[in-house]
C-alpha cells in the first residue's frame, strides 16, 4: 500500500478537490435509498471500522439515528460496532482481533439488515471477515473504501470509493459522505 502525504495545506486541498471530483455521487444516493427502505422495513444498520474509521462509524451512528423525529416514526436503528470498548477488548482477548466485528454481526444481525464497513485499505482482516459473514448471511454489505478498494470491494453490494492514497483525505471524505447521508435522511424520513 503506497501511502501519500501532502506537502502543504494548498497541496492537501488541491488533492482533495481532485479526489472529490472522482467520486461517484450516484452511489451515495443509492445508499440513502437503501437506508430509507431499511427504516421503513424496521431493519438494523451496523457500522464499523478501525482507528479513525472507528470514530467515523460512531459518528455515522449518531448522524443516522438523529434523523428520527421525537414522537414521530421510529428512528433508523443504527449501531456502531466500534463503540463498545469493553466488548471489543473482550472479543480481541478471548477470540482474536480478526473476529471483533464478525462476532457482533453474528450476535445481532439478521438477513435483510445492512452492514457498513468504513475502511481506508479495505484489507483489515476484521473488516474482511465481517463483510464475508454478512455476505454469507443475507446482510447487505456497504463498503466505504480508499486506496484500491482492497478485498472488501469484492464483497460489497454497494461500494463508495474515495480514490486516494492519502489516509487523511480518505477519512475526511468518508466523514463528509456520512454528513451527506445524514442530511438526506433528515429531508426524506418522516
Amino acid at each position: 500500500m503506497n501511502r501519500s502525504m501532502c506537502q502543504s495545506a494548498q497541496d492537501y486541498f488541491t488533492t482533495m478537490n481532485e479526489v472529490i471530483s472522482a467520486i461517484d455521487y450516484k452511489i451515495i444516493d443509492e445508499l440513502v435509498d437503501k437506508l430509507v427502505q431499511a427504516q421503513q422495513d424496521n431493519r438494523k444498520v451496523f457500522v464499523f471500522g478501525n482507528g479513525g474509521s472507528a470514530s467515523t462509524s460512531g459518528h455515522f451512528g449518531l448522524e443516522f439515528v438523529m434523523t428520527g423525529a421525537p414522537g414521530g416514526p421510529k428512528a433508523l436503528q443504527v449501531h456502531s460496532l466500534s463503540d463498545n470498548v469493553g466488548l471489543l477488548t473482550a472479543l480481541a482477548n478471548d477470540t482474536s482481533y480478526a473476529e471483533i466485528f464478525r462476532y457482533q454481526l453474528n450476535a445481532f444481525a439478521t438477513a435483510g439488515d445492512i452492514a457498513i464497513a468504513i475502511t481506508g485499505s479495505g484489507n483489515s482482516p476484521n473488516i474482511v471477515n465481517a463483510c464475508q459473514w454478512a455476505k454469507e448471511n443475507g446482510v447487505t454489505v456497504v463498503a466505504l473504501t480508499g486506496f484500491d478498494g482492497g478485498k472488501v470491494q469484492e464483497l460489497a453490494d454497494i461500494q463508495i470509493h474515495v480514490p486516494s492514497n492519502n489516509y487523511g483525505i480518505i477519512e475526511d471524505l468518508h466523514m463528509s459522505i456520512g454528513h451527506i447521508i445524514g442530511q438526506r435522511l433528515h429531508q426524506i424520513l418522516p
